[in-house]
């Protein structure tokens, strides 16, 4: 009477659910739904109550139906010795030992390509063994040279991840349990695979750690769209392709090329240590350093266009050199990279081992710091003073014409439109030189911090960021509509008032602002 009192409870949130009926005909139902509902839940806790006396869990039992039954009622076979508490029968009246009772179990985690389910034995199980707790004093031993352990050829039930550990990493100590660090494992949550000259170990992580990962992926996905928007909308539009413009677009295929990439190896797109794994560690490494040249170039642009010495060389020549550099460069240091990667010009350790660890630099701090954040930050001081001077250049230019121009000449003077692009190309800066530089701290520190997780929502946000600043304007929309062949009316009668705007300058200016008229349009406020 009790359990069916117990699953009454459950059944009113279902009421709402069930057509009305007769009075008599629902109370026929009800009861028969009660006793079905009470019956089941009987014989799932009769099942249950038979499962609890079970000694151990069936994988962790071995048949011993051939072994030798004693007097006391204890069953021995292959010199084990199985209480009459230590077995049990099955459901097919097997009579099975629990093993990992009398003998250290030890789970055995297979090589990719053996066959699912059947056992690969290891020729040797050589660990870091120690005899004391604190794992203070410890050799490596064979495990297998001991009969004191008893093998299980699949992988441990784990809530979160298998992660893997290097045989220095861990410490095996005679009670069983694997000790990393602070951390110890029993051994249903690790496991261990033959390798040299010690056994690699997988370890349970009871927290899903790679969940951030995945929605650090999702956030980079999210954000991909936006860069793309950008790149085509300055592709369709000429106007548009002036050398910001198009030092723009190289910047955004290189965010769009490596996010995408960055978000596929934080999915585990890619076996480990597999070929397409070193490919998209290198060609990662490539898109961020191009990204950052680019930012570079986009910088030193601003920086030359405030500097009075313009040079005559034409702006596809310009273009030219700054491709040259953006591109240049990148693929120079990634040759190098290859180089000392595949040679034996420096020492192992100095090698940057993209693939390796992980499809992308060795976490290794000297290694990711010179392969990776020394050209970043470099890059990032070099925008710094670029940007420092040339603020301090258009001060002194404001201080020097704000007497002579009036507010609504110097609208549409090549001085203010150079000086609109700057406070542009200063916010993209902030948001990506800033980022980048706040991760270069929490990777120096090594410690968890709030501002990892800042930079994953800034470096997700970047797409849009770039997507408002460049493009969502309406400018630019009276472009597009204008490109697709709409709002023509419209779009005449503002070309009729820039050309009568402009013609109000001075003659001196005409050339400068027909190169730059589209700068106001593409930079504008």
């Amino acid at each position: 009477m009790m359990m069916c009192g117990e699953v009454t409870q459950r059944v009113p949130s279902y009421r709402g659910m069930i057509k009305p009926r007769p009075a008599q005909r629902r109370h026929c139902w009800w009861w028969h739904s009660m006793a079905l509902l009470c019956l089941g839940t009987l014989f799932l806790r009769i099942g249950d109550v038979a499962a609890a006396k079970t000694p151990c869990p069936l994988v962790e039992s071995v048949d011993i139906s051939n072994g030798v039954e004693n007097a006391d009622g204890s069953i021995e076979l292959d010199g084990v010795r199985y209480g009459s508490n230590q077995y049990f029968r099955d459901a097919n009246s097997t009579v099975r030992g629990c093993v990992c009772l009398l003998r250290q179990c030890l789970h055995i985690c297979c090589p990719m390509g053996s066959p699912e389910g059947e056992p690969c034995p290891p020729v040797a199980l050589n660990v870091n063994f120690s005899m004391t707790p604190d794992g203070t004093v410890h050799d490596v031993r064979n495990l297998l040279d001991s009969s004191s352990y008893h093998l299980l050829y699949f992988n441990p039930e784990c809530s979160g991840a298998l992660l893997t550990l290097y045989g220095d990493e861990y410490i095996v100590r005679s009670d069983g349990l694997l000790a990393y660090g602070a951390s110890t494992y029993d051994y249903r949550h690790y496991c261990l695979q033959a390798d040299e000259p010690t056994a690699l170990a997988g370890y349970c992580e009871t927290v899903d750690v790679l969940a951030m990962h995945r929605m650090y992926s999702i956030g980079i996905i999210l954000s991909l769209p936006f860069l793309v928007a950008t790149f085509v909308v300055y592709a369709l539009l000429p106007e548009m392709q002036n050398i910001p413009g198009k030092s723009l677009m190289c910047y955004v295929a290189c965010l769009t090329v490596g996010y995408l990439l960055l978000a596929l190896m934080r999915f585990s797109v890619y076996s480990y240590r597999s070929g397409w794994c070193v490919a998209t560690g290198y060609l990662v490494y490539a898109a961020l350093l191009a990204s950052f040249f680019w930012l570079n170039v986009m910088a030193f642009d601003i920086f030359w266009t405030f500097g009075g010495s313009r040079g005559r060389s034409s702006e596809r020549r310009k273009f030219l050199y700054y491709s040259l550099y953006g591109w240049g460069a990148p693929l120079a240091i990634v040759a190098l990279v290859a180089l000392l990667d595949n040679t034996e010009f420096v020492h192992e350790s100095m090698r940057p081992q993209i693939g390796a660890e992980q499809c992308f630099v060795s976490t290794e701090m000297l290694i990711g710091f010179l392969y990776m954040y020394l050209p970043m930050l470099l890059l990032v001081s070099a925008n710094v003073a670029f940007f420092a001077v040339t603020a301090y250049r258009i001060f002194r230019m404001e201080q020097a014409t704000a007497s002579a121009l009036s507010g609504e000449s110097r609208r549409h003077t090549k001085h203010e439109k150079d000086r609109n692009r700057y406070s542009l190309y200063l916010r993209l800066f902030i948001i990506m030189g800033v980022t980048w530089t706040v991760e270069f701290v929490t990777w120096l520190v090594r410690e968890p911090s709030w501002l990892i997780y800042l930079v994953d929502i800034c470096n997700c946000l970047t797409g849009i960021f770039i997507f408002v600043l460049f493009v969502w304007k309406q400018k630019v929309k009276q472009l597009l509509l204008k490109r697709f062949g709409f709002s023509q009316a419209s779009a005449s009668r503002n070309d009729q008032h820039t050309n009568s705007t402009i013609s109000t300058t001075r003659t001196t200016d005409l050339k400068a602002n027909a190169e730059t008229r589209l700068t106001d349009v593409t930079h504008g406020n």
